[in-house]
């Protein structure tokens, strides 16, 4: 058979069912292929900057292996700010790069550029098809690479002179090496380092998610009485946000998480990388720490963790609840989040914190990718949605929130998906809107804070530069987003206040269909969590 037809049947035998990809001339033999396939099929997309985001956000919310195809060097380097937010949040992802033919790479023809070493700075490790005798093997590599924790995108180069040859070989499902749980010793440490503990914390990030954790997290919280808090940054929610336990995400400031945190004897990281946080700020954290995990790199913020082990994360969370005896329940009733009170609603002008509340009310069953800029602390103060379904990039960029929406719509298509993406965000990847079309989805719901400001930058020029800067500032010309649904093909509506919104969440539209909803937003309003965001 041909390589290609080898390496799409090792893929769809791994269980791939979608390429996401822009592809260009180095892409024909695979593109061709992928339509002789029933199982397998190519989605386009009108850029890398979307094609990656979709790839990854289809994997978040599967929490399967995602493939995405980039069309040689140009691709690549457009694609390569996705690839870094995929590698920040732990995405298993199988890069496809499309390299040049190869009988005439000493011409330096068009499109030539050094594969590997882009590809280097951005994926865990990088693979070629270089002859028709490695193609195999190097393709077995890949996919395990791909599929062992710690999770990162894994290149693989193909030629497409290489991809339209004939080898032998038979295809299979490959074997990755997995981490074990805890052994009995380890397992009674970490339950004596929690057990010793007057009031410890959990702190959680992505693996949790990918190690299909959540649930052995919420029982060892429930067994301990301690609240569970989100890493900041982190990609997707590792606990249910209706647990009496979740405490919310920390904030991306050491000092504010020292503050948060100050009232904890003893701190179990769940996974993770240590603390993603934003701007510099001095704080120190005291407590004992312990960590488990999957990546070896992994270093305490503040001296070094009393215990540190590589190890499956769910059955080494059983393992350890089993060794602690159950702690007297606590007559808590409050929830472990800050609390805070809504504001009231105003006949001038459409709170953006109200607004949250408001969505999560109406759809706290979907799927939510968020992007919303200042606003995401609010949805995170209010949320309830379960774990697993609330997604954010992870990396701190923006862009990325859109087409990742469009890839876990494509994922769950009886799902409804809600983005809720600042509206310079949106500005970033918008032809998404049209991949979501041209796949039949029918739930989306794009939700654009429209301040007309990069509110998240100015935020941070407040404490930076004294006060907001007018280049954080996008209009004029003011933005016409009816144009883009119109131009994509979704349905449009708008909110400028309060009774607005509510007109539009009591609505039944006769039939299922994408809708852009533009929330026209007052810039001096600020959402109530706004302190959180650095």
């Amino acid at each position: 058979m041909k390589v290609v037809e080898y390496l799409l049947q090792t893929l769809e035998k791994n269980g791939v069912e979608v390429i996401f990809g822009n592809p260009g001339t180095t892409e024909i033999p695979l593109v061709a292929a992928c339509e002789q396939h029933a199982k397998l099929r190519y989605v386009v997309a009108l850029s890398e900057i979307s094609a990656v985001p979709m790839a990854d956000g289809y994997a978040r919310a599967t929490r399967k292996l995602g493939v995405v195809n980039l069309h040689v060097a140009p691709g690549l380097g457009n694609g390569m700010g996705a690839l870094y937010t995929a590698g920040i949040a732990g995405t298993p992802l199988l890069v496809l790069i499309g390299g040049q033919d190869r009988r005439f790479l000493h011409t330096q023809p068009i499109l030539w550029g050094p594969l590997e070493q882009m590809a280097k700075s951005v994926c865990k490790e990088v693979y070629g098809l270089n002859t028709r005798h490695d193609a195999a093997a190097n393709l077995r590599r890949a996919l395990r690479a791909a599929l062992t924790p710690p999770y990162k995108p894994v290149a693989l180069i193909c030629p497409p002179d290489l991809l339209e040859q004939e080898i032998d070989g038979e295809t299979g499902v490959v074997r990755a090496p997995s981490l074990p749980s805890l052994d009995a010793a380890s397992a009674d440490e970490y339950a004596s380092f929690l057990s010793t503990a007057k009031r410890p914390a959990l702190i959680a990030a992505e693996d949790v998610h990918w190690s299909g954790a959540a649930e052995a997290l919420e029982n060892l919280a429930e067994r301990l009485q301690a609240p569970v808090y989100a890493a900041p940054y982190t990609g997707v929610l590792p606990i249910s946000a209706a647990s009496p336990w979740y405490a919310g995400y920390l904030p991306p400031s050491l000092t504010q998480i020292s503050e948060r945190l100050a009232d904890r004897d003893a701190l179990i990281f769940v996974g993770g990388r240590g603390f993603r946080t934003t701007l510099y700020s001095a704080a120190s954290l005291p407590q004992r720490k312990a960590w488990l995990g999957a990546d070896a790199s992994v270093q305490a913020s503040d001296g070094e963790f009393d215990l540190a082990r590589l190890a499956d994360i769910d059955g080494s969370l059983r393992a350890i609840a089993q060794r602690l005896p159950a702690r007297e329940r606590s007559a808590r009733s409050a929830s472990l989040r800050p609390s805070l009170e809504i504001p009231a609603e105003s006949s001038r002008a459409l709170h953006p914190t109200r607004a949250v509340a408001a969505l999560l009310e109406r759809y706290g069953d979907a799927i939510w990718y968020d992007e919303s800029g200042l606003s995401t602390s609010d949805v995170r103060q209010w949320m309830k949605l379960a774990a697993g379904e609330y997604i954010i990039n992870g990396s701190g960029g923006i862009g990325w929130g859109l087409p990742a929406a469009v890839g876990g719509a494509i994922a769950h298509p009886q799902r409804r998906i809600v983005a809720a993406i600042g509206d310079g965000s949106t500005l970033y990847a918008s032809e998404a809107l049209w991949s979501a079309g041209r796949q039949g989805t029918t739930n989306m719901l794009l939700v654009v804070f429209a301040n007309r400001r990069y509110a998240t930058l100015n935020e941070a020029a407040s404490r930076l530069a004294g006060g907001a800067l007018q280049s954080f500032t996008i209009e004029p010309p003011v933005l016409d987003f009816s144009g883009l649904a119109t131009l994509y093909g979704w349905r449009y509506e708008r909110a400028a206040t309060e009774s607005e919104l509510t007109r539009f969440l009591s609505q039944r539209p006769a039939a299922a269909s994408n809708t852009l909803l533009e929330l026209i937003l007052d810039p001096e309003l600020k959402p109530v969590t706004a302190s959180r965001h650095f």
